[in-house]
């Protein structure tokens, strides 16, 4: 078991190392400086001035040996765009509100997607079944964005206008952007959770399906266990092994928020600062949150890899004959 986690540390070593290095020289191949964006002004003098206050005047290979031993010691930078903001203290600001995202969003996919995969595996070929299989096609094939926006028309704009002229109250069903009460929350956690719901849907109801057919199933049945008890303690709990592997790979994904869902409902997260660096072709912020995001997946991914070891010998052992 050591050695398999020893195995999965250097991998994610090396990962993070490839994402550092490949996202470093790709910003440095785009174009032009980040000081010439909009700035058609600006003199020659000026500009060698703020490169050199950068350090973008070194050679290539340096600003990479030195943005290496900076990340080293937890130092992403200086924002280009915000030059009063480091992007450690931008990610200090707003990743906490990515992640209130993303974990709400979670915790709404995982409690829907399996009691609709179990129901739907429970009532195969029925109505759940059909019904099931309606949100899942909606969750994969539908885009985010135009979900989010069909959200905001529908809840935000027309039902609340409804409302407005029947009971003549200035009430909002839910509000359509911004980051501030309850209320705020449900339509960019319904939005972001979607897709994520129709993934552990559509796996529970095969996963329950490839169970229920099991002798064991039959057996249990056979010595007049209820069906309830069969149901929850055999099937389902048996069924969640490939949901929970699932789900502990999506953490690292969701719980950093969505760049489109976060600018659609103006929620001030990790994704409006994201979408602004590459807009204005900031180098360190769009690097540091880059390899923040890696480095968080990555971590997140190790951590299931380490549980689903320890939950089931079969993983380290097939690693081994590796």
């Amino acid at each position: 078991m050591k050695k398999y986690i020893l195995q999965r540390i250097i991998i994610a070593i090396v990962t993070v190392f490839v994402v550092i290095t490949l996202t470093f020289f790709l910003m440095h191949m785009i174009p032009g400086t980040p000081f010439s964006t909009g700035n058609d002004n600006i003199t020659p003098e000026a500009l060698a001035a703020l490169e050199a206050n950068y350090g973008l005047d070194k050679p290539l290979v340096e600003q990479y040996l030195i943005y290496l031993k900076n990340i080293l010691h937890g130092n992403f930078g200086t924002s280009i765009s915000f030059p009063n903001q480091s992007v450690t203290d931008i990610i200090k600001k707003a990743f906490p509100v990515s992640l209130d995202l993303g974990l709400r969003a979670l915790v709404f996919a995982v409690f829907t997607g399996i009691l609709l995969g179990v129901g739907a595996a429970l009532k195969h070929n029925k109505g759940l079944d059909r019904f099931s299989s309606v949100i899942a096609i909606i969750g994969i094939s539908v885009p985010s964005f135009v979900l989010g926006t069909l959200m905001q028309c529908l809840f935000g704009l027309w039902i609340s206008s409804w409302i407005k002229e029947t009971f003549h109250t200035s009430f909002q069903l839910f509000p359509i952007s911004r980051w501030e009460s309850f209320r705020y929350t449900i339509l960019p956690t319904f939005t972001l959770g979607m897709g994520s719901i129709a993934t552990i849907t559509r796996l529970m109801r095969s996963s329950m399906l490839d169970v229920i057919g099991q002798d064991y199933i039959k057996t249990a049945k056979s010595k007049g266990i209820s069906n309830a008890a069969v149901t929850w303690k055999h099937e389902v709990r048996n069924a969640l092994m490939p949901v929970v592997t699932v789900v502990g790979r999506m953490v690292g994904s969701i719980c950093t928020g969505s760049f489109v869902i976060e600018s659609l409902f103006a929620i001030p997260g990790l994704g409006k600062y994201y979408v602004n660096s590459v807009s204005a072709r900031d180098y360190t912020l769009t690097m540091g949150l880059t390899i923040f995001y890696s480095i968080f997946v990555v971590a997140s991914t190790l951590v299931v890899d380490i549980i689903y070891c320890v939950i089931d010998p079969r993983v380290r052992l097939s690693g081994s004959r590796r």
